[in-house]
């Protein structure tokens, strides 16, 4: 039996905080368009979505040892790309991993369940549907990373699913308002998977992951992250300005202060695997700081 500070850690809790602002950020919409905010929902929401997410990210281990591309991976940069490598240095095994990422998910769709049931149906086609893309992002038949769909489903899970699911959670309904709110998460969320596909780009290749960076090599794939940040702060603008974000989300805007140096050490980077943390840092950083400030102006 494994200690539980190794079962965490395979989890890659480094990447969960993601999870914890899109839910926060879904409730605090419901707050702020229904004054309708219940803790114990809340605490259950934000549960379930953390434990899906962390067996997630180990079912993905598990997927990416047995179609090869982390153990053909020499670029790593532990802990933010090419898995926990849990598996490749012998922590865990493949099975291990596989009954990890099986029994989080399981434990986080229970609850997700229970809250359907007593709260809304619409919580089960959103569950579903997280769960789905989220398992078959790197499993099998569909393999939606390997085959150029990586951001679209992980900022479509992660993002408007994540939030829209904590909004109905406290409302027992959906709406266009928590849709508008989660767009500068979607894309921001997109650009963190999208950076990361830089340093693992010749291990993809060679296993035949099919990812935007493979497909367009990573010279003229760098030029995309300017285009999804560019619709990250156009979102947020655009949601002010239309009615559904209030005007304090403007200040998400301030974070292109992180995201400008972030974007220009990838342009300037795309081939030097390790001069790219900073850039991925940022990412993680615009998304953080972003949903907080989301979150905030829906609280205000």
């Amino acid at each position: 039996m494994k200690n539980p500070a190794t079962l965490f850690m395979a989890t890659r809790p480094q990447f969960l905080p993601a999870t914890a602002v899109a839910v926060g950020l879904g409730a605090s919409v419901a707050w702020h368009e229904a004054r309708s905010f219940d803790m114990a929902v809340f605490a259950l929401s934000m549960t379930a979505a953390l434990f899906c997410h962390a067996g997630m990210n180990t079912l993905n281990d598990y997927y990416d040892s047995k179609n090869g591309a982390d153990g053909l991976n020499r670029n790593a940069l532990t802990p933010f790309t090419g898995g926990s490598r849990f598996i490749q240095n012998g922590l865990m095994t493949p099975g291990e991993t596989l009954a990890l990422g099986a029994a989080l998910v399981l434990a986080g769709s229970l609850i997700g369940i229970y809250l359907a049931l007593t709260i809304s149906p619409v919580l089960f086609a959103i569950g579903l549907l997280g769960v789905a893309s989220g398992y078959f992002y790197s499993a099998p038949p569909l393999f939606l990373a390997g085959r150029g769909f990586g951001e679209l489903t992980v900022g479509v899970t992660f993002g408007l699913l994540m939030v829209l699911g904590a909004y109905a959670a406290q409302t027992g309904s959906i709406g266009a308002g928590p849709v508008v709110a989660s767009l500068p998460l979607t894309f921001l969320i997109a650009a963190i998977l999208f950076v990361n596909e830089f340093p693992d780009f010749e291990s993809d290749r060679a296993a035949g992951k099919r990812t935007i960076v493979v497909r367009l090599e990573p010279r003229r794939a760098r030029w995309g992250l300017v285009l999804i940040l560019a619709m990250a702060y156009a979102s947020v603008a655009a949601g002010v300005f239309l009615g559904p974000l209030p005007s304090g989300s403007l200040y998400a805007i301030l974070t292109a202060i992180i995201a400008i140096p972030g974007a220009l050490c990838l342009l300037r980077n795309y081939d030097r695997a390790g001069a790219l943390i900073p850039a991925i840092k940022a990412m993680i950083a615009i998304h953080f700081f972003t949903g907080l400030i989301q979150i905030a102006s829906n609280l205000a």
